[in-house]
């Protein structure tokens, strides 16, 4: 019975972990993405659905579902795209920040966490760069 137990945990850690990593790489690929293509005009769209392609090749994101609120401005995105030295406007200025927040609620292969009455944790991944051109 330990053995299972064991098991089972060693599993949830490794998809929890692999959760964190799709997420993390998702938002680089959405930072790189917005470095290079800095002067399209539907940047905003464009980065963000990178982002969320790049995620969803990885694993199940389609679900619009499980989209949570990410950040504190009150919209429920996968993504916030933000140019803090744009004034609030993206790309904003060149050379200026390009800040990427990707969020998921993990749900994990065994639901211990709702059963119990809780929720689930929501996974935050984060990337910032500077655009150059």
């Amino acid at each position: 019975m330990f053995m299972l137990v064991a098991m089972l945990t060693l599993m949830e850690l490794c998809n929890a972990v692999y959760t964190f990593v799709v997420l993390s790489e998702a938002a680089n690929e959405g930072v790189r993405y917005a470095i290079v293509h800095s002067t399209d005009s539907n940047f905003s769209t464009d980065v963000t659905n990178r982002v969320t392609s790049y995620a969803a090749n990885a694993f199940s994101v389609k679900n619009t579902g499980n989209i949570k609120n990410c950040g504190s401005s009150g919209n429920l995105n996968f993504v916030n795209l933000s140019c803090p030295d744009g004034g609030g406007t993206c790309p904003g200025s060149i050379p200026g920040r390009v800040e990427i927040t990707v969020c998921y609620p993990y749900t994990p292969m065994i639901n211990v966490i709702t059963a119990l009455g809780g929720s689930n944790p929501t996974m935050t991944a984060y990337a910032e760069g500077r655009l150059v051109y």
